[in-house]
């Protein structure tokens, strides 16, 4: 039953911070319509533009699920909630962790 819970809230989630546009348009994580390959070509241009410009490049890859096993359940929810996300959405998510 979780499963199928977490799932319906993930969806509610998902839809109300595209709807009020709460994540950066180079957030690909999740989101329909955005695959890895979306990804890889923004990176790919961001670098050639910083190499056409005679600049360097560095890319700094992070292991987001395993900083998640880290992370202040309080300070989520707070700021979970300072950009929408109802009430009940973040009790359920605070209780999850």
């Amino acid at each position: 039953m979780w499963k199928v819970l977490t799932a319906i809230i993930i969806n509610h989630i998902t839809y109300t911070s595209e709807k009020h546009q709460l994540l950066p348009a180079n957030h690909f994580g999740g989101c329909l319509g955005h695959t890895t390959t979306d990804a890889m070509h923004l990176l790919t241009h961001k670098i050639k533009a910083a190499w056409r410009a005679g600049k360097v490049t560095l890319v700094l890859f992070l292991d987001i699920e395993g900083a998640f096993l880290n992370t202040d359940p309080s300070r989520l929810v707070n700021n979970l909630r300072k950009r929408g996300i109802p009430h009940k959405y973040t009790d359920f998510v605070n209780n999850r962790l």
